[in-house]
């Protein structure tokens, strides 16, 4: 493909953080430039895409609050093949738990680094770090995992939904729909967004509705978050997978 036709407009998706819900952001495009996006407490701002999660509203630094998140990756993948531990150290400043391909058949497909920069009220940066997005695909489906280490602390949402040895395991799901930029909240939506069965996204060419699960824990300092977009996995099959990660 050439050059301009890598060339694609995008456009802003603003998406409420009212209900603290932990967002996926996964948005495709061909540009081959550098992507990113900034995130503060009252909504996100996606300029370009990666795909990448809060977990949590609230992260607390030694000089006070995070306002905003701001990370940033390539569109092309930075991994074709699983790298290996000394990869990762060398990329990221840290190894996680590595899997080629989990049990119920979700392959590895394709990888990216993605930095993030934290920053307070001021706009300073507070914290810099690397995080490590792992694509698995079996039959078109996708599941994804996120790994991380950061020292600032951030609120987790979610359910305890299992515990794995000593390690506790936070799902969460949500309803995203994403709607243009012009679209005016129904009292229905305004309700269901209030309640939080709906948060909204803004700046789409057309109404979508997508259904997000993401499952979360922390071992040895390292943050993991299994996450899928309107995949077939149940929560049960995503505490199955983390269960596998943690006994590998």
């Amino acid at each position: 493909m050439k050059e301009h036709e890598l060339q694609q407009a995008l456009d802003n998706i603003q998406i409420s953080l009212e209900e603290q819900q932990r967002i996926l952001f996964k948005v495709k495009n061909y540009n081959n430039k550098r992507e990113c996006y900034k995130m503060s407490k009252k909504k996100i701002c996606l300029v370009a895409a990666a795909a990448t999660m809060v977990l949590g509203i609230t992260v607390f630094a030694a000089s006070g609050v995070i306002k905003s998140w701001n990370s940033s990756s390539s569109s092309i993948p930075d991994y074709n093949s699983l790298p290996t531990a000394e990869e990762c150290m060398q990329d990221a400043g840290f190894s996680p738990v590595l899997i080629q391909s989990f049990e119920n058949g979700y392959e590895f497909d394709n990888g990216s680094i993605v930095k993030n920069d934290l920053r307070d009220e001021s706009d300073k940066s507070v914290e810099k770090f690397k995080s490590l997005y792992f694509r698995y695909e079996k039959n078109n489906d996708e599941v994804t995992l996120t790994s991380q280490k950061y020292v600032s602390e951030m609120d987790i949402t979610g359910e305890n939904a299992a515990t794995v040895g000593n390690i506790p395991l936070y799902y969460s799901s949500y309803t995203n729909k994403a709607v243009p930029a012009n679209y005016k909240l129904t009292e229905e939506d305004k309700k269901a967004e209030e309640n939080g069965e709906l948060i909204f996204s803004y700046g789409a060419n057309e109404v979508t509705v997508s259904k997000v699960q993401n499952l979360f824990w922390e071992e040895d300092g390292i943050k993991y978050d299994l996450m899928q977009i309107d995949g077939s996995l149940t929560k049960e099959e995503l505490i199955d997978m983390a269960e596998e990660l943690i006994n590998k």
